[in-house]
């Protein structure tokens, strides 16, 4: 291992750590002044953009409110719903009257170029061609017939920028957003559809000015619609040839809310802000390039990184002249350190001149001496708490006296004949030997379950038919260890709380047992009247402790596993109480003890 003089290494520790928090400082201040110009910037921004929005909702309702107002004309419905069937002439004729009329709105709104009317009522003059501006044309020619599939949810769509093939002067094809509007007849039929053409670079004159601060040179606007379909997309002079490649980061807009995001299109990183869907479900998302959004950012990273070259310049006489001088009492410190390592408390170290230092001696002595009292009453308190814990687990239970007792009423009993107090007393002897076990705290759960089963008969011999004990046992289990008296204080409490007056049917309990992995389950459950409605006294109780032999229980678990088990009580699914013990699975005493060191 590579050893270090204690003064070089505080010389490079300290160097190290301003450098590190100059640095974390650097950083933070200029990720912060980066986030706060981007929302800055992108606030701005979006405020620019819900103001174009409102414009746009202005110029689409228009061109909406244009096509209804076509759609429900009524040279319209008397063009579309009368069914006689015109001559050529009366055809021509119709021809120039409609289209006269539609290119009154061209004239009096130019962002419009072309409106036009679809339907099959005259296809049967569809061989002649187009006669001059036709504005009643068949469903045939209609130039969105991909989009068509739609109309089978909705009555009105607009279709994506594409080229105005009617547009009036034949040379030029300007990209338009078309608005469609189903005709209806009296009877709710579709007769046909209108379709009003919106001159897409009159969107870019919308949102497009001539200056630089309120329209930068490197935007880009891209038109969404409710589904995220892109309907047109503008862009300024510098990101033209890149409109089609952001498409891929639209994509990216999974929230229904305004907000920005920042994205790499084409190897070049850009701030992507869009508004909120407007009321109609139109969107607006517009691409910023941020090396121009970064430019203020960068000088005041630039500076940050001056002045702390500046700041670690200096650092390094500073942190040679503070470790020189931190040194001189530190190994006085160490070897007070080192006695106290070795159990020697009573070091003391003497008064230093520099009153700092002085003050660390100070603590040095009294932190000695209030650790060596801490220990002792530490020591002395845990002491205490295992003699405690001892005699009063050992008080709890401790029936020598009661089992020799016993021994001398069954002799005496038997004596005079009387075998069913014999019987008794000789179970109860039982019991109590099975409770001394050798002064063991472990014991088979064979034996446990017949401490139980003990218990059980002496009180079934008590209430006659009033009382049934079962036991679900798999017999390879009842050799494993569990800690003594576990179950016959629950059987005890079952009795004393659990069975009432209203108790009909025969009081129950039943105990099963089964292994799970490494543990044993035991399940205890009565038929009594649960936790709830318990009473403080059955009319099937005669005395006991069964509250107390509870606490027991789980003190003694408490102490001889520690955390490795788990009691729960409950009520059972039907009726009365349920207790579940989780234990560890011991095969062996050697096992335990093993463990237990």
């Amino acid at each position: 291992m590579q050893q270090w003089r204690l003064k070089p290494f505080l010389f490079g520790v300290m160097v190290l750590t301003i450098s590190f928090f100059l640095l974390l400082m650097t950083m933070a201040t200029y990720f912060s002044v980066s986030y706060f110009f981007t929302k800055q910037k992108s606030d701005a921004r979006i405020e620019v953009l819900n103001s174009n929005q409102l414009k746009l909702n202005e110029r689409l309702g228009d061109m909406e409110g244009t096509a209804l107002s076509i759609s429900t004309h009524r040279l319209t419905k008397e063009l579309l719903e009368n069914t006689d069937s015109p001559d050529l002439y009366e055809y021509l004729k119709l021809q120039r009257d409609v289209t006269e009329w539609l290119d009154t709105f061209t004239y009096i709104k130019p962002f419009i170029t072309s409106i036009q009317i679809y339907t099959d009522r005259f296809v049967q003059y569809e061989k002649y061609g187009q006669v001059g501006k036709n504005r009643i044309l068949p469903m045939s020619k209609i130039p969105w017939k991909e989009d068509m599939r739609r109309f089978e949810d909705v009555g009105a769509q607009w279709i994506p920028s594409h080229g105005d093939d009617y547009y009036s002067d034949s040379n030029a094809k300007p990209t338009v957003l078309t608005y469609v509007l189903s005709i209806y007849d009296r009877k709710g039929s579709v007769i046909g559809y209108v379709a009003v053409n919106l001159l897409e670079d009159s969107l870019t004159r919308l949102f497009f000015s001539e200056t630089k601060e309120s329209s930068p040179t490197n935007r880009s606007l891209m038109l969404l619609d409710s589904s995220g379909r892109l309907m047109s997309g503008m862009s300024a002079q510098v990101n033209a040839q890149l409109i089609n490649a952001f498409q891929s980061a639209i994509g990216g807009i999974d929230k229904p809310s305004y907000g920005y995001q920042p994205t790499n299109v084409a190897g070049s990183n850009y701030l992507m802000i869009y508004t909120a869907q407007s009321e109609n479900h139109w969107r607006l998302v517009e691409f910023l390039e941020t090396k121009d959004i970064y430019r203020d950012t960068n000088i005041i990273r630039n500076i940050m990184l001056l002045i702390g070259t500046v700041v670690l310049l200096l650092v390094f006489p500073v942190a040679s002249y503070l470790s020189s001088r931190i040194i001189r009492p530190v190994p006085l410190l160490l070897r007070g350190f080192q006695q106290i390592e070795n159990g020697n408390f009573e070091a003391n170290m003497g008064k230093y001149f520099i009153v700092e230092f002085n003050k660390l001696i100070h603590g040095f002595n009294k932190m000695a001496l209030e650790l060596e009292r801490m220990i002792e009453e530490l020591e002395h308190k845990n002491r205490l708490k295992r003699d405690l814990e001892l005699k009063v687990l050992q008080s709890q239970i401790n029936p020598h006296f009661l089992y020799n007792t016993l021994d001398m009423i069954n002799w005496a009993a038997a004596m005079k004949g009387n075998t069913e107090i014999s019987v008794m007393v000789t179970r109860l002897a039982r019991l109590f030997r099975i409770s001394l076990s050798g002064g063991g705290t472990f014991i088979r759960l064979q034996e446990e379950l017949e401490h139980a089963r003990l218990y059980a008969q002496i009180q079934q011999t008590r209430m006659e038919d009033k009382f049934v004990y079962r036991e679900q046992i798999d017999p390879l289990l009842k050799s494993c260890y569990v800690p003594k008296i576990i179950l016959q204080p629950f059987i005890e409490n079952c009795i004393v709380h659990g069975f009432g007056d209203f108790q009909e049917e025969k009081a129950e309990v039943s105990v099963c047992a089964e292994k799970m992995g490494d543990h044993i389950k035991i399940t205890i459950i009565d038929n009594g009247a649960g936790l709830e409605q318990q009473r403080s006294k059955s009319p099937l109780h005669v005395s006991g402790t069964s509250g107390y032999g509870i606490r027991n229980i789980r003190d003694r678990l408490e102490l001889y596993l520690g955390s490795n088990y788990k009691l729960v009580i409950s009520n059972a699914d039907a009726r009365g109480v349920k207790v579940e013990m989780v234990l560890p699975y011991y095969d062996s005493l050697e096992e335990i003890k093993h463990i237990a060191t």
